[in-house]
């Protein structure tokens, strides 16, 4: 199979003409923001008509907030998405240019991404100004006016986010979300000793309610926009491949990469539409799958990507060895429980995840450098 070849108006565009790019996406954002703080005005002066609100609780300012920030969020995205990837002078047009499959997941997955993070941003911003401000409640204009300034903010957030997505970005935006959710749903566990059992526990509903549709849709959501990260880097590494194959050099297989993390992003929706007290082996099944390919996956860096800097071996070597290391701790010396090795594989998983994109970024540009 030959490697493909991006196109040149998708890696190289001249100075003047990326300068025309950034300001046409800026002005864009102020546009979609200005539009979703005029449907704000409209959506504040009838949630909050003829009554006094407080800033968090069941309805209140937070909670009304929460839902429309994530959807102004959400559909800025898909704007700025649609925009970008049909743009000429766009970064990517590549993503419309493929099975349509990968572009409706691709969307999906930034889409509720940004709408997600949204929601818990503003969610936990009204929280606390609410413990700040004790028995506060606010008039309907003071009430629109803060959902008004919420959603400016996070639409032109979510317009700047999706047109300039990126593998390092995308990246970011993965951890902050999985970080936000997890940490969410610790806190919304009813159970405070959840974490005696295992990790999985906030995804069974015994830890509450809450925390088990705050794990569970973290974790598909994490999923989906794995498989996005990895049409992104493979995309990039693309230009990198066939550079080193006009060289004469060893070839890359850069769909090994993309293919594991499909795989990984996979067994994340398993996890969490497949909760351990519904099914332990299948649950642990997907566990122990993630678990390999990972491990498959750094095991055989230096074959599916030759021409790499040594670093990039050695920290991929050195996080299989705290893996086992991680795993020898839980059994057979038993130093901690399972949830700390759940919670240890996370943080191995997510820190690999970083130094290979910021390499990678490095490599690109070093090729595709004009």
């Amino acid at each position: 199979m030959e490697e493909v070849v991006p196109e040149p108006d998708n890696r190289v565009v001249s100075p003047n003409g990326a300068r025309k790019s950034a300001a046409q996406t800026a002005s864009r954002a102020i546009w979609v923001a200005i539009g979703f703080t005029a449907a704000a005005v409209l959506v504040g002066v009838i949630a909050f008509a003829g009554r006094l609100t407080p800033l968090s609780g069941g309805y209140s300012v937070g909670t009304v907030a929460g839902w429309a920030t994530g959807i102004a969020a959400g559909v800025s995205a898909l704007i700025g998405l649609i925009i970008a990837a049909g743009s000429h002078v766009g970064t990517l047009g590549w993503m419309r240019r493929r099975f349509w499959g990968w572009w409706v997941i691709d969307l999906l997955g930034l889409i509720i991404i940004h709408g997600a993070i949204a929601t818990m941003a503003v969610l936990s911003m009204f929280q606390l100004f609410q413990r700040a401000f004790q028995g506060l409640v606010v008039d309907a204009i003071a009430a629109t006016v803060m959902l008004c300034l919420v959603c400016a903010a996070t639409s032109y957030f979510g317009f700047i986010s999706a047109s300039r997505a990126s593998s390092s970005s995308i990246s970011t935006l993965l951890a902050i979300f999985m970080a936000a959710g997890v940490l969410a749903s610790m806190l919304l566990a009813e159970n405070p000793y959840w974490w005696h059992q295992f990790f999985s526990e906030l995804g069974t509903g015994q830890a509450g309610i809450l925390s088990f549709w705050t794990f569970n849709t973290t974790l598909t959501v994490s999923g989906i926009v794995l498989t996005t990260l990895a049409n992104f880097i493979s995309q990039d590494l693309s230009a990198w491949a066939a550079y080193r194959h006009r060289q004469g050099k060893r070839r890359a297989f850069v769909e090994v990469l993309k293919i594991g993390m499909i795989i990984m992003g996979i067994c994340l929706i398993g996890l969490s539409w497949v909760p351990i007290n519904i099914s332990d082996p299948i649950h642990t099944g997907f566990v122990q799958v993630l678990a390999v390919t990972f491990g498959l996956m750094l095991l055989t860096v230096p074959i599916w990507l030759p021409g790499a800097p040594a670093a990039i071996y050695v920290s991929s070597y050195l996080m299989l060895g705290l893996a086992v290391l991680a795993l020898a701790l839980w059994n057979p010396l038993g130093y901690y429980n399972l949830t700390a090795l759940e919670l240890a594989f996370a943080g191995i998983i997510f820190a690999w995840l970083v130094v290979l994109i910021r390499t990678l970024e490095a490599m690109i540009s070093d090729v595709t450098a004009p």
